[in-house]
C-alpha cells in the first residue's frame, strides 16, 4: 500500500491524513513559502504530473511544529493546508492517524514509499517506490546511531544488514502499518546516515506523539 503525495516545490512528499478536508502531514526544512509549493495527488509516475488520475493542488498555509529543533531534528513535523477540498478517488485516499496511546512494537514490519534516490548518491526514481522495514526499539536505534540523540519523538526502522531504507528525497514520506482493514500512519520520514547501510536505520517522526497537536489544528 503506497500512500503518498508529491510536492513540486522542493522535492519531498507527504501523506494525506483524515481530519479536515484539506490537511496533510509533512516534513521539510527548506522553502516554507506556501506560494512556492503545489501538491500532486494520485501520482504514481512523475512523467504524468499533469495527467489524470493525478490532481494538482495549491498550498495556502504551512504550520511548523513549534518544538521543531533544526540542530537535533527533534519534532521534525509540520502541516500543509490545501487550498481546496480533496476529492477522493480510487487513486486518492486518506490514511488514518494512530491513537495517541497506540503501541507499535519493535519487529513489526511497516511500509515506506517515495520517489527519492534509489541508492545513496544515485538518481531519484520517476516511479513511486515501496519497501518494507521492521521497527526497532529506540534503545537499539541509539546504539546504532551514536551520532544522534534518538528522542521519544522519534522511531527507527531498518535492517541489521541494511539493504532497504528510505533515502534522500523521501523526507516527509509515510511509514505505515496495516491494522485490520485500514492503514495507519506510524511515522514520517525524517533523516538517516547514508542510505541502507548496515546498522544505520532510517529515523522517523513518531506520529503518536503529535496526534493531539495535529487534531488541534485540523479539526
Amino acid at each position: 500500500m503506497s500512500s503518498a503525495v508529491l510536492f513540486t516545490g522542493d522535492g519531498p512528499f507527504v501523506t494525506i491524513t483524515k481530519g479536515s478536508n484539506h490537511s496533510l502531514i509533512f516534513i521539510e526544512r527548506r522553502q516554507l513559502k506556501p506560494s512556492r509549493w503545489q501538491a500532486v495527488l494520485g501520482l504514481y509516475d512523475q512523467s504524468d504530473l499533469a495527467q489524470p488520475p493525478a490532481v494538482l493542488q495549491n498550498i495556502d498555509r504551512i504550520i511548523i511544529n513549534p518544538h521543531y529543533m533544526k540542530e537535533t531534528k527533534d519534532s521534525d513535523i509540520a502541516l500543509m493546508h490545501l487550498q481546496h477540498k480533496v476529492q477522493y478517488t480510487d487513486y486518492i485516499q486518506p490514511i488514518c492517524l494512530p491513537e495517541k496511546n497506540q503501541q507499535f512494537l519493535p519487529g513489526i514490519n511497516c511500509s515506506i514509499a517515495g520517489w527519492g534516490k534509489i541508492e545513496s548518491g544515485g538518481p531519484t526514481s520517476n516511479v513511486l517506490q515501496e519497501a518494507e522495514v521492521p521497527l526497532l526499539s529506540n534503545e537499539k536505534c541509539q546504539q546504532w546511531m551514536p551520532k544522534y540523540n534518538i528522542t521519544e519523538n522519534m522511531l527507527c526502522a531498518g535492517y541489521d544488514m541494511g539493504g532497504i531504507d528510505s533515502c534522500q528525497g523521501d523526507s516527509g514520506g509515510p511509514l505505515t502499518s496495516e491494522d485490520g482493514d485500514k492503514w495507519v500512519l506510524v511515522g514520517v520520514t525524517s533523516f538517516g546516515e547514508g542510505c541502507a547501510l548496515p546498522q544505520r536505520p532510517g529515523v522517523y517522526v513518531r506520529v503518536t506523539k503529535f496526534v493531539d497537536w495535529i487534531k488541534n489544528i485540523i479539526y
